[in-house]
């Protein structure tokens, strides 16, 4: 892995333990690159309220110049350009399209595959992008209209 502010090579080993969104996407691609600030933005909220997440920018660029141009604007880390890893993780996550955000928990297994459905829908709160979680997004409305009044004076008047 390598980070965009200080160029250095990160181990993979620095990841364990941690919920860890894979980033498929590329510069040429404008619904990447418009979502992009969503996830940024979802990202330093996630960070700010003091949760592990770390985001791997997996490129699909055609060159270098490309794929350091988008990088540059990201504050995660990413798989260097050219790294053969790219291709068995499209393989293992069945990329067919970018952008593509797959959400690993701690442990290691594949958490979502619509994370990306997930930020768009519900931003930070989303986090960890469990299928418990979109449960308690889910049930939040229904959970705040209980003990309200099950038909308002004007639904009265109309039956």
């Amino acid at each position: 892995m390598a980070s965009p502010s200080l160029k250095i090579k990160i181990p993979v080993s620095d990841l364990v333990e941690k919920n860890i969104l894979l980033y498929f996407s590329a510069h040429w691609c404008p619904p990447c690159r418009a979502f992009l600030p969503v996830l940024t933005e979802a990202y330093h909220e996630i960070k700010k309220n003091g949760n592990v997440l770390e985001v791997v920018f997996i490129s699909s660029d055609s060159d270098q110049a490309s794929f350091d141009e988008f990088f540059s604007t990201m504050p995660w880390l990413a798989l260097p350009f050219g790294d053969k890893r790219k291709e068995s993780l499209k393989r293992l996550f069945k990329v067919r399209g970018i952008p593509m955000v797959i959400a690993i928990g701690p442990n290691g297994r594949t958490v979502s595959t619509e994370a990306r459905k997930l930020i768009m829908s519900h931003g930070a709160e989303a986090f960890p992008f469990t299928a418990e979680r979109l449960k308690e997004i889910e049930a939040a409305p229904e959970k705040m209209a209980e003990g309200w009044p099950k038909n308002s004076k004007s639904e009265e008047k109309n039956q």
